[in-house]
Formats: C-alpha cells, sequence, structure tokens
C-alpha cells in the first residue's frame, strides 16, 4: 500500500553537481562501461562518484545484496551526493527492499534514476519513503540519442522539483510527453478520454514482483504506465491476466502502454494484438506506443508524481 507520507520532490540536479553511480542489480556485461560511463557524465559537466562496490560481481549480480544495499543507503545518506543514478538494470533490485534504510531514505530525499529492473526501487521509494523517483534511462544509456535531453528536460532545464525552504514543489503543466514528440515511439490512442491520478509503474515483468509484499504501490485511481522487452505475446497476456486477478486493473484512472519489444516480427504483432485487446478490455483512457521503455530517446517519468493523460490527444502533463 503507498506511503501514507506526504510525497518528496527532490531537489533539481544542476551541472557541477555529485551524482552517486550504483550498480544495484546486474554488472554492465563489459566493466568497461563503468569508466565510460564515468567519462561521459564527467563531460557533461557532473561529478561522478562510483559506489564502493559498483565494480563487484557475484555471478549474475553486481556483488551480495548486502554490498548492493549498502552503496543504495550510503549513496542517499551521503550530503556531497545530490542525485543517484544506476549503472544497469538486469535483476536483483528486489532483493535489497528488506535491507534498505527507508527512513534514512526519506530524510535525504534525492533524484533516483533509472528503469527495467530499477521498478522494484522506484516502487519501495514510493511506499516506504514517500520519495518521487525518476523512470529514465540507466547510467550506461543515458547518452544515448535523445535521451540526455530528456533527463535535462525534466531534472535540470525544465526542472521537475525544486526544493524552497525545506519544502518540495513539482511543477504542474509539465508536458512529459505528447504525439508530436520527436522519438522513436509511434503514439496510439487505445481508448479516448482523459484522466487524472498518480503515476505508477514501469517494467511490468518487475513490477508484478512487487504484488502480495510490503512494497507494492496502491493503484486506485492510478495511472499506470507499462512497459517490457523479450516477452513473447502470450507472456504479455499472462501478466495482464495476473493483474486482473489480483484485482488491480479495475482500479486504474488510466493506463499508458509503453514499448513492449522482441526481436521476432510475428511475436511483436501478437503483442500488439495483445496490447489492443487489453487496453480496450480495461476500458479506462489508454494509449499505445508511449515513448517508455528498451529504446533510445525515452522521456523520463516521476514515478509517483500526479499527472493527467489525454488519450484523445496523446499528452501527457503534471498536474
Amino acid at each position: 500500500m503507498t506511503s501514507p507520507l506526504p510525497l518528496l520532490f527532490p531537489s533539481r540536479l544542476t551541472r557541477g553537481d555529485t551524482i552517486g553511480l550504483i550498480a544495484p542489480a546486474s554488472p554492465p556485461e563489459v566493466p568497461e562501461r563503468i569508466d565510460e560511463t564515468i567519462q561521459r557524465f564527467t563531460e557533461y559537466g557532473f561529478r561522478m562518484k562510483p559506489s564502493k562496490y559498483v565494480r563487484e560481481r557475484t555471478d549474475y549480480l553486481a556483488g551480495n545484496d548486502e554490498q548492493r544495499a549498502e552503496d543504495l543507503n550510503t549513496m542517499f545518506a551521503d550530503p556531497e551526493v545530490k542525485g543517484i543514478i544506476a549503472i544497469r538494470g538486469g535483476y536483483g533490485s528486489c532483493r535489497l527492499l528488506p535491507l534498505l534504510d527507508y527512513a534514512t531514505i526519506r530524510a535525504n530525499p534525492k533524484p533516483l534514476l533509472g528503469f527495467s529492473d530499477i521498478t522494484a526501487l522506484h516502487a519501495a521509494f514510493l511506499v516506504k519513503s514517500g520519495l518521487v523517483t525518476f523512470h529514465c534511462p540507466i547510467a550506461i544509456r543515458a547518452f544515448e540519442p535523445g535521451n540526455a535531453a530528456a533527463l535535462e528536460r525534466v531534472l535540470m532545464v525544465g526542472g521537475y522539483a525544486s526544493a524552497q525552504n525545506g519544502q518540495s514543489t513539482d511543477s504542474p503543466g509539465l508536458v512529459l510527453f505528447s504525439r508530436e514528440d520527436a522519438t522513436g515511439a509511434k503514439l496510439k490512442t487505445v481508448v479516448p478520454g482523459r484522466a487524472s491520478g498518480q503515476l505508477i509503474g514501469g517494467n511490468m515483468t518487475c513490477l508484478l514482483r512487487m504484488l502480495a509484499t510490503p512494497y507494492a504501490p496502491d493503484f486506485r485511481g492510478a495511472i499506470l504506465f507499462l512497459e517490457d522487452t523479450g516477452e513473447k505475446g502470450y507472456r504479455v497476456d499472462g501478466l495482464f491476466t495476473h493483474l486482473r486477478l489480483a484485482g488491480i486493473l479495475p482500479q486504474l484512472a488510466g493506463l499508458i502502454l509503453g514499448q513492449f519489444d522482441h526481436p521476432d516480427a510475428a511475436e511483436q504483432v501478437r503483442i500488439a494484438d495483445v496490447l489492443q485487446r487489453e487496453g480496450e478490455r480495461i476500458g479506462v483512457p489508454c494509449v499505445s506506443g508511449a515513448p517508455i521503455g528498451h529504446f533510445t530517446e525515452q522521456i523520463a517519468l516521476p514515478h509517483g508524481a500526479r499527472a493527467e493523460l489525454d488519450a484523445e490527444k496523446g499528452t501527457l502533463t503534471l498536474s
């Protein structure tokens, strides 16, 4: 259930800030990507602070659970660090949830950046700390074409959140995406209409791991956004069936379907059919093909913030 604590909106990032680099899930497939990423962020104007265990590797995990959790807790407690970004997703973030210091996280609100497996952290931080985090490119993908511009638009130039006199405020009216956005996505209206609610979601497979746990968000009246990668059509069907059987889908105010990519063309057609069918069946305002997911030029979404979806116009705006 969503935390009863008031929402916390972290401060804007500016060039010159120190960003903590963590590996809460899988390690980079190529270890050299860590140094490359640090160099790119440094060239962009940030100071980078790699976590103690960011270069560790324990089979398919970037170190053991205690090491990865310690890195995350330390970054939130460190006053020098103004933002935190995951080097990659993969698998393993969900294993850390019982080991995290949510009181320290709430006492030191900072932008947490990442997507895919980082979905588990977004959900837990909202529930246990009331912190708005950012579903956006991971560190190794932050400078792919369009991604840096998307991050800067929400977190820096346009600004999403600012802290004034200890109080955080959002930026209503900021358009997060529109049909006219120059992205690789093709936005489509599935069910017309307008909906307002809290933005909840992320990677569909990872999000479903949160159900029936203390880290599951409150879906009542939410605008749910979903994406996934490599799952066949019947698997995507099964994920929606799970949400339906869990009683989640009737609670929604709106639905945003991002990219559900698969390398096989026939499976991609099946997936598109499943998304269309499920979106229509759920019946709330819904768009598909949103610029969210495992592709270049994805946008940054503030997880936990309130927004308005206009499915007919194809816009999502902070409210």
